[in-house]
Order: C-alpha cells, then sequence, then structure tokens
C-alpha cells in the first residue's frame, strides 16, 4: 500500500508539481511585451488553465511513460512539459500524429490567451486616452506620458543600443500626438473664428471635421499608452492614471473658477 502511495505520488504528482512553476515562468518569458499575465480576471483564468492542463498533460504523460521507460526522471518530465510553452525562434513543421494531438489543447489555449492579452491591451490604452474634453488637456496629458517613460528607459542592465531605440519610439509616437492635436487645434480655432464672425454656429461638415481630427488626436496617444503597457509595470499604470487626473481636475477646477468668477 505503501509503496502504492509512493509510486503514484512520484510517477504523477512530482512531475506535475515541477511543471507547474515551470509553466509559470516560460508563460511570463513567452508574454512578456505583449501584456500581464493577472492583468484581468479574463486572463488570469486563461493562465491558470494552461498552467493546470500542462502540468496535467506532464503527470499523464509520466504516469504512462516512467513504467515502459524507468531511466526517465519524473522531475525531467515535467520540466520538459513545463519548457513546451516556452516560445520558439521557428515552428517544427515535421511533428508526430501523437504530438500533435498531445499538444492541440495547450496551442489553443496560448491562442486564447495571447488574443485575451491584446484586447486588455487594447481597452486599457482606450481607457486611459478617453475622457479628455479637448486636444489641449490630451496633448499636456501625452507630454506627461513621454516624461514618464523617457525617465524609466535607462534602466539597470538595459543595453544602450535598446535604450536609443526605445527612446526614439518615444519620441516618434509622442510627436504623432502633438502633430494630431496641433491639426484639431487649427481646425477648431477656424472653424470657431469663422462662426463667430458669421455669428452662426457650426455646420455638420465642420463639426465632422472636428470631431475627425480629435479621433485621430486620440487614436496617437492609444499608441503612445501601448509603449507603456508594454514596457510598464502595474504601479506605472497607477502612475499614469494618477497623471491623468491631475489634467481632468485642472479642468473641473478651471471651469469652476470660470463660473466663481461670472456669479461675482
Amino acid at each position: 500500500m505503501a509503496g502504492d502511495q509512493a509510486s503514484l505520488i512520484t510517477e504523477w504528482v512530482l512531475p506535475a508539481a515541477v511543471c507547474a512553476p515551470v509553466t509559470w515562468v516560460c508563460l511570463i518569458f513567452r508574454f512578456r511585451e505583449d501584456g500581464r499575465l493577472l492583468g484581468t480576471v479574463r486572463s488570469a483564468g486563461l493562465t491558470v488553465a494552461v498552467v493546470l492542463w500542462t502540468s496535467g498533460m506532464a503527470a499523464v504523460a509520466s504516469g504512462l511513460l516512467l513504467p515502459h521507460a524507468s531511466s526517465v526522471p519524473p522531475v525531467a518530465v515535467g520540466a520538459a512539459a513545463g519548457w513546451g510553452v516556452a516560445p520558439r525562434g521557428r515552428e517544427q513543421g515535421d511533428k508526430s500524429a501523437v504530438m500533435a494531438v498531445l499538444t492541440l489543447g495547450n496551442s489553443l489555449l496560448l491562442h486564447q490567451l495571447a488574443l485575451r492579452l491584446r484586447t486588455d491591451r487594447a481597452e486599457w490604452c482606450e481607457r486611459m486616452a478617453g475622457g479628455f474634453r479637448d486636444c489641449w488637456d490630451l496633448d499636456a496629458f501625452a507630454g506627461g506620458v513621454r516624461h514618464h517613460l523617457l525617465l524609466r528607459v535607462d534602466a539597470p542592465g538595459r543595453p544602450v543600443r535598446l535604450r536609443t531605440q526605445m527612446k526614439r519610439e518615444i519620441n516618434e509616437r509622442y510627436n504623432e500626438v502633438r502633430t494630431a492635436a496641433q491639426r484639431w487645434i487649427t481646425l477648431e480655432t477656424k472653424v470657431q473664428k469663422s462662426c463667430q464672425q458669421h455669428a452662426r454656429p457650426a455646420t455638420r461638415d465642420e463639426i465632422r471635421r472636428v470631431r475627425r481630427a480629435f479621433g485621430e488626436a486620440e487614436q496617437y496617444l492609444v499608441c503612445l499608452l501601448e509603449l507603456a503597457h508594454a514596457h510598464g509595470k502595474r504601479s506605472d499604470a497607477e502612475r499614469l492614471l494618477e497623471l491623468k487626473r491631475q489634467h481632468l481636475s485642472c479642468v473641473a477646477m478651471e471651469q469652476m473658477a470660470g463660473g466663481s468668477s461670472v456669479k461675482a
């Protein structure tokens, strides 16, 4: 009885226990630039599903393999199964049918996890870029994001070439935001001036062009925020949210100050 329990632990439980942390580390490395594995409930659920599925497959493979190949250590089976989720430079096209069936579940879960992480990033960037009433404050917030990102480029151990590339990409995306914001400001000023001169409301075409210019600036801000989500940490997201609140609160304070002066 004791021997059966020891065999169960050695052949089934031990490989799964070894596989779980190896799978977790490989998932972090695989999706290090795609998003946060525990950023949302759905991504966390898919991450746990990948770890559990891979650990289960390691236990099954070990339980079926070890009785026929006693020279293979159970720890090696668990580590090899966990290492299977690590990224590869080139997919091998000569896989056997058995391996294709065994890895089908993992492939589907990894695909769904990758899609979920991209969706989480898009939703986070859109939420962070939304809420601004005009491009004046949007441009100011973009400047704060750029400053925040540049301060975090010079991390210890990061190669100089990578630092230069990141700084160039940050500045390029910020310049795109500024250019789009300036187009909106120019168009908005032109429309307002024309309406004041002719004592008329803005036409539907003018409103459409102004909204489209604002949407372009907002979209470029989303592209800038993608860098913050890709290279930042959870604390960076809180800092950016605080920075956005500062700009939004400035708008509210200016409106309150303007209202009080009118009442006076």
